[in-house]
């Protein structure tokens, strides 16, 4: 099977690319979703995929900027760009850096279906034995220090041979004379929404941060300096006295001081020999990402991480109908302790990654929503988007947790207006949408609300200046002009889909409200459009 990761910042966009293709049947297998750069960059990283499917545009790294790492750490990814945009420089620089296609979005399925034939034509017609080639008469022509680079690049990718590599560390003369070798990955803290921190002045800060952390290393161990996206991959080859944490402070003490800026460190698991650099590698990404739940300038090592999570999915959907269920009860003191109780469950849950607690906290609105629909309190999709948006700019955990705390008090502020008259009643309205073809009675609807029948009736029409039955007759009529002119139904089928077992029925009802019997309105809105 070919593995294929999709992205894009529309969760949306996501499940229909999902359902678009039988991807199943063209031997392709979804490994992994993103919603953001950095998070298709990491899995990437991690699983190595033949075929990505990409928004171009999305926050946290554009899709050209993952197409460039892919590129830089030689992978054999093919790369399929979707844009909401038909902007030829895109198309251009894409194709330009290998992309297979770049198609604008609405995406056709034809479209799309020959983009991934393509790729897959593409992948099966490299052979290992060109790429090897090609690759080695590329590489003897690089002075030796980039060939230390990829060599190492390769180590941690683990797209090389064991044997090869320690053939080509003696060629090479690399210096690495001690039995350890520890990865540590460097992420300067920056303000995204900052912009002074555009892509040269990046790669400037990075440059500078290389440079002095190479000098501070070398004092009393070797090895070299990798950039990885928007971070750096030192590789520390040390003896046992060597302390790791050491150096990353000096190294952060030395990026405050001099640079002005401030660092997160993750530290690997240190390993003998350069069979261990890969393992060091993962975790050092492992510690890092860790950073999201601590303060800035901080470094973390991975034996303070734990990979799987501790808390269950069902455990954290108990925490989230918790505070929904407090929300109910509008008791702040309630929900708010709630929440701490939900803010453990998601901490536990996504074991330290950032993409994983955006995940868990979008999830938790959703739920919500989900929650608050039965009673009528709706939150659209315009307001869970905007949710979305809001949240892929957050860089430590405490933001997630105001944030949410905030919309939690929203949804308190939003179900204590109006009074109790006006939540009942957005209640009865909220069920008689969902149940209109049903046979709903006046009795039934009253028992939602525990009220009496004949006080019911009185406290409808006060509020709605209409009578229980002709308000559901009005919201039946105004779905069946939706089926009639959106859909190709029979007169009959619609009569079931608004509730009424008799299509004759519904026909005269339909003619006392609008005039015209079903058929003649159809050919009638036909003729106009």
């Amino acid at each position: 099977m070919i593995n294929v990761i999709i992205a894009d910042d529309e969760p949306i966009i996501i499940k229909g690319l999902r359902k678009l293709l039988p991807w199943e049947e063209l031997g392709i297998r979804i490994v992994g979703e993103a919603w953001t750069g950095r998070g298709l960059l990491e899995l990437v990283q991690q699983e190595r995929p033949s075929l990505v499917v990409t928004d171009i545009s999305m926050p946290d790294g554009t899709g050209i900027d993952v197409l460039k790492e892919i590129g830089r750490s030689g992978f054999h990814t093919k790369v399929i760009f979707i844009s909401a945009y038909q902007d030829f420089s895109y198309a251009k620089e894409a194709l330009a850096l290998g992309a297979v296609d770049y198609l604008v979005k609405p995406i056709e399925k034809e479209l799309l279906l020959s983009a991934v034939q393509r790729a897959l034509s593409l992948l099966q017609e490299e052979s290992d034995e060109l790429h090897n080639k090609n690759k080695l008469a590329i590489y003897e022509h690089k002075d030796r220090k980039t060939q230390l680079e990829e060599l190492f690049d390769r180590l941690i990718d683990g797209d090389i041979r064991m044997e090869e590599a320690e053939e080509k560390l003696r060629m090479l003369d690399a210096g690495c004379a001690f039995d350890f070798f520890t990865v540590m990955i460097l992420e300067p803290e920056l303000n995204q929404a900052d912009n002074r921190w555009g892509e040269h002045e990046k790669r400037l800060l990075l440059f500078a941060i290389s440079n002095m952390a190479e000098e501070l290393m070398t004092r009393h161990s070797a090895g070299i300096l990798l950039r990885k996206g928007d971070r750096i991959c030192v590789i520390i080859n040390h003896n046992q006295e060597t302390s790791i944490s050491e150096l990353a402070s000096e190294i952060i003490r030395h990026a405050k001081s001099f640079l002005k800026i401030t660092l997160s460190i993750g530290i690997g698991k240190e390993q003998l020999g350069i069979r261990g650099i890969r393992s060091s590698y993962q975790t050092a990404v492992e510690a890092l990402n860790r950073s999201f739940y601590v303060d800035n300038g901080t470094f973390i090592r991975w034996t303070e991480v734990t990979g799987e999570s501790q808390v269950s999915a069902r455990e954290l959907g108990e925490a989230r109908s918790q505070v929904l269920q407090t929300f109910l009860k509008k008791d702040r003191s309630l929900m708010q302790a709630a929440c701490e109780t939900l803010f453990e469950r998601i901490e536990g849950h996504s074991s330290g990654s950032r993409e994983k607690t955006l995940i868990a906290a979008y999830g938790t609105i959703t739920e919500w929503a989900e929650g608050l629909a039965e009673i009528g309190i709706v939150l659209d999709e315009i307001e869970l988007q905007q949710h979305f948006d809001a949240m892929q700019s957050f860089t430590k955990f405490a933001q997630v947790k105001a944030y949410l705390l905030m919309v939690a008090e929203g949804i308190l502020a939003r179900l204590g207006t109006g009074g109790k008259d006006a939540q009942q009643l957005t209640t009865i309205k909220a069920y008689i949408d969902n149940h209109y073809r049903e046979n709903i009675t006046l009795e039934g609807v009253a028992s939602r609300i525990f009220m009496n029948p004949y006080y019911f009736s009185s406290f409808f029409k006060k509020h709605t200046r209409m009578n229980f039955k002709q308000y559901l007759t009005e919201v039946r009529m105004k779905q069946a002009v939706k089926l009639l002119l959106q859909t190709e139904l029979m007169v009959y089928q619609i009569a079931e889909e608004v509730g009424y077992n008799n299509a004759r029925q519904f026909s005269d009802m339909f003619k006392k409200h609008y005039g015209k019997l079903p058929q003649e309105f159809r050919t009638q809105g036909s003729e106009k459009s």
